[in-house]
């Protein structure tokens, strides 16, 4: 089939040797002001997200790049790097520029999963046709896309994909342990100002904002590292689209599916890559292709824990042998085991049982440990990135609950206890 070639040759257009595969991060943040208002996102009488946009791309010197999300959430997108140490040095040099601008403006960051305070109905939508388009389909489909979109900050790792065997190995591999990912990067403690229990808020919010786009690769029958990409794709194209390209590169409202727009377009001979990238941006799984592998399972952390699940994913997939490790056992689960192993995602109880009839917190263990393994192996002084972090949270839990443990005990009101 012609368009596959088209899709498949597109994402596969900027492989790498293995041993060039460099690492990038996105690490998204709300802002605050000195009253502890989210700040506007479009330009008004007083200073918005735009605003700041616009100061911090004046002042960036080539370090990545910002951008800004649907509720006024600010996004940095750094360069890749081949080793994590470097992408530090990148990371403190985004956070120095942001501090220095927003200390100058009265204003403080907030790195969390989601707004501890905000129902998203009282939060303004950029004024991007994109996302204009994006919030109508929300609003069509299931409960919490305003949620999403307004209310949630992640951090995204992208890496370089050296070919299609090595792409699909990832992915599975992403995809499979999402359940874990989840649990040691939780960091949602509050929702409109109250404690959230062991309530796994920001992927509830994820599994519940468009089914059709959203959720893990195996809830789209795309359940085995075999014919990953094939699988894909034919996911890719029954999901309806949001809006497409017309010939002039500006974006339109369709109805129709991702599909039926690109074979459309072939039909005409008008397919360019644009329209097969805005295709796979429409695609909000865990786990997804554009020219990169972009993993999407982690909360926003507190700053100094950012690269936690970089160094965590990293020592997962580096290695040949260990892969093979982790392939080898998710292969081997039926797909009812996957079924409530991913179930295991929506609460941060320990105690559940998994595949196997394992304890889920011995199926984090096994994880983390052999992520541990694979970042001895690169030799890279990476360990330090996540060792630490990982211990604090297998003996005191994940961030979140810790979070809520102290304010409950501290007596402060959920603004002063945050700031």
């Amino acid at each position: 089939m012609l368009l596959n070639k088209k899709i498949k040759s597109n994402i596969l257009s900027k492989t790498v040797d293995i041993d060039d595969r460099k690492i990038g991060i996105e690490v998204e943040c709300f802002i605050y002001n000195k009253d502890f208002k989210r700040i506007p996102v479009n330009q008004a009488s007083e200073y918005s997200a735009s605003d700041l946009l616009s100061e911090l791309s004046k002042n960036i010197n080539n370090n990545g790049n910002f951008s800004l999300e649907p509720g006024g959430q600010l996004e940095w997108s750094s360069p890749p790097y081949r080793d994590i140490k470097d992408l530090e040095i990148s990371l403190l040099s985004y956070k120095r520029l942001l501090d220095k601008i927003l200390k100058k403006r009265g204003l403080r960051s907030l790195y969390i999963g989601v707004d501890p305070f905000y129902d998203p109905d009282n939060i303004d939508l950029i004024a991007q046709k994109k996302y204009q388009l994006m919030n109508k389909n929300m609003e069509e489909k299931d409960i919490l896309g305003k949620w999403m979109m307004r209310n949630t900050s992640s951090i995204q790792i992208n890496y370089d994909i050296v070919d299609e065997k090595d792409l699909e190995e990832i992915m599975f591999i992403a995809d499979c342990i999402h359940p874990v990912s989840s649990y040691l990067f939780s960091n949602s403690p509050f929702k409109l100002g109250k404690p959230t229990g062991e309530f796994n808020l920001r992927n509830h919010i994820w599994e519940n904002t468009d089914k059709d786009r959203c959720r893990t690769l195996f809830d789209h029958k795309i359940n085995h590292p075999n014919n990953l990409l094939h699988r894909y794709m034919a996911f890719m194209y029954e999901v309806p689209g949001i809006f497409q390209l017309n010939d002039e590169l500006e974006i339109k409202a369709t109805d129709l599916k991702l599909g039926e727009i690109l074979k459309k377009r072939l039909k005409k001979n008008k397919l360019r890559d644009n329209d097969i990238q805005v295709a796979l941006h429409q695609i909000f799984t865990n786990v997804r292709l554009k020219s990169l592998i972009e993993v999407r399972d982690f909360d926003c952390l507190p700053f100094k824990d950012i690269l936690a699940p970089v160094a965590f994913f990293t020592g997962l997939i580096m290695d040949g042998s260990i892969r093979k490790k982790l392939i080898k056992e998710f292969v081997s689960w039926t797909d009812k085991e996957r079924v409530f192993w991913n179930q295991n995602a929506s609460s941060l109880e320990i105690d559940k049982i998994g595949p196997q009839n394992r304890k889920f917190i011995d199926w984090i263990e096994w994880v983390g440990d052999i992520a541990i393994e694979g970042l001895k192996r690169r030799d890279n002084y990476e360990i330090k990135y996540f060792v630490d972090f990982y211990n604090d949270v297998l003996k005191n839990g994940p961030l979140g609950l810790q979070k809520q443990r102290n304010f409950i005990s501290s007596g402060l009101s959920l603004e002063k206890f945050i700031f």
